[in-house]
């Protein structure tokens, strides 16, 4: 036998270990329908989570996919059973019971109510995610993918406002709309900073989402035209900073949020112009003879409140504020008016909510929010994260319904479910990526194998004794 002959030796058996142990776990991961499942759900929810800012259609087909998927795992009824005792699960779970009680005393067509309740199955998309990304590596993989994809958005943005290329959208509106492209891009930025701030990342990718990061937030300040994206990306700083600090560090942090604000605000023409145009649309609106972003809202809010002098306790009914909203300002305004057009919400979460589910049910949503910031069964790592996004959402409500609109509805539940999720039950979900994502251990076992072929062609017995 050849000198070369123990090397070959050791690497056929080796190689015949490892695609053993290769083989034998793909094997039980098709053989184990649940977890195949799973994974499958998993995957759909972080294709829809980067699908709802590119295409309505391609989120939806997701979304559906991901249902279907989490249902034929036959795992749905335990892994919801779990996450029901979480005071975040059962007080949505309230709201949603008070929305289908509005059904039965709105004044409307039942095909509205309905179309209004539909709405709210961002609520059922929390408690979904919430059971199913129980693993940590999923949640990372969400986080990264979510990071990564937002970044073809944020490339064409970049060529577009340079003047390299021109597309079928402004660069500050290639993502569906202004307010989705700076809401999104803010929770990038955001995921950015919190990867960093935990070194949850491995060393190729420990710089690379920082500097995505830092390109986030300068296309947030100095192209997309956001106000939303301005809020979130400043409480969520805020709150991922300020985090179990110490008070002379939330001081130091204070004082660098404020200057970095005014100095970003100092730079952006862009921005100064969307801040100071909005303040100046809400004071000029009794004047205005046309429709404007803010004060059409000052026009919304005050008319809601006017509803709720005779709808305080109850509401409208669930999906009933359009027509509600019609009545008030039919005779309120000449036909002329901008003022006098229906519309189907008042740009507000809290005011729509309070209109058509009354006092009660205003009170059982903030409930549930509320629960969201204080659930602590999940890793206090990612509520950290989970915590930063939902501020932000809460503030930018007061001017949008983003906890039920589509693209920022579930983009906001896809976030706090993961994030939230905590380990639920056992399973064997992880076998299906395992030959791929445990590549270190066939390493570990071909070392092992190399080592008990070297002891048999020296002669040396390991055993004790």
């Amino acid at each position: 036998m050849g000198k070369d002959s123990p090397q070959v030796y050791l690497s056929v058996v080796a190689v015949t270990k490892g695609g053993s142990l290769f083989v034998e776990r793909f094997k039980t991961a098709f053989d184990d329908k649940s977890a195949l499942c799973i994974n499958a759900a998993r995957v759909s929810a972080i294709i829809a989570a980067v699908g709802v800012l590119y295409s309505p259609t391609v989120a939806s087909v997701a979304l559906i996919c991901a249902y279907l998927a989490f249902v034929a795992s036959g795992q749905a009824v335990a892994r919801l059973t779990q996450v029901f005792a979480r005071p975040a699960v059962y007080w949505g779970v309230v709201f949603l019971g008070v929305v289908l009680i509005g059904m039965t005393y709105a004044s409307v067509p039942w095909s509205d109510r309905w179309i209004d309740v539909l709405k709210w199955r961002t609520i059922l998309w929390f408690f979904v995610l919430l059971s199913i990304f129980d693993d940590e590596r999923w949640r990372t993989r969400l986080l990264v993918t979510f990071v990564v994809g937002a970044a073809v958005g944020l490339l064409a943005s970049f060529v577009t406002a340079a003047g390299w290329v021109t597309l079928w959208r402004s660069p500050d509106a290639l993502l569906r709309n202004p307010a989705t492209q700076g809401m999104s891009f803010a929770v990038a930025a955001l995921a950015g900073l919190w990867m960093f701030l935990e070194k949850t990342l491995q060393e190729h990718m420990r710089w690379i989402v920082p500097v995505l990061g830092l390109l986030y937030v300068a296309n947030i300040v100095f192209i997309t035209n956001a106000r939303s994206g301005y809020a979130i990306l400043g409480i969520g700083c805020a709150v991922l900073l300020l985090w179990k600090a110490s008070p002379l560090q939330q001081l130091a942090i204070v004082i660098g949020l404020s200057l970095a604000a005014i100095l970003a605000f100092s730079l952006s023409l862009r921005m100064q112009d969307k801040i100071v145009l909005g303040v100046d649309q809400w004071i000029h609106e009794p004047e205005s003879t046309s429709l404007t972003n803010m004060g059409s809202r000052r026009v919304y809010y005050l008319n809601t409140l006017e509803i709720l002098q005779d709808h305080w306790l109850l509401g409208t009914g669930t999906g009933g504020f359009k027509q509600a909203y019609a009545e008030q300002v039919t005779h309120k305004y000449d036909p002329s008016d901008w003022r006098s057009d229906p519309i189907g919400d008042p740009h507000n979460q809290y005011l729509a909510v309070f209109a058509q589910h009354g006092i009660g049910g205003l009170a059982v949503f903030l409930v549930w929010i509320i629960a969201i910031a204080r659930d602590k069964r999940g890793l206090p790592k990612y509520r950290k994260m989970a915590v930063a996004i939902l501020c932000g959402w809460c503030v930018t409500s007061l001017f949008s319904s983003h906890f039920r609109t589509f693209a920022e509805g579930h983009l906001l539940t896809s976030f706090l479910g993961a994030l939230l999720s905590a380990p639920a039950m056992k399973d064997k979900s992880e076998v299906v990526s395992a030959p791929i994502a445990d590549s270190l251990l066939l390493q570990r076992e071909a070392s092992f194998v190399k080592r008990e072929a070297q002891d048999r062609t020296s002669g040396y017995d390991r055993r004790p004794g």
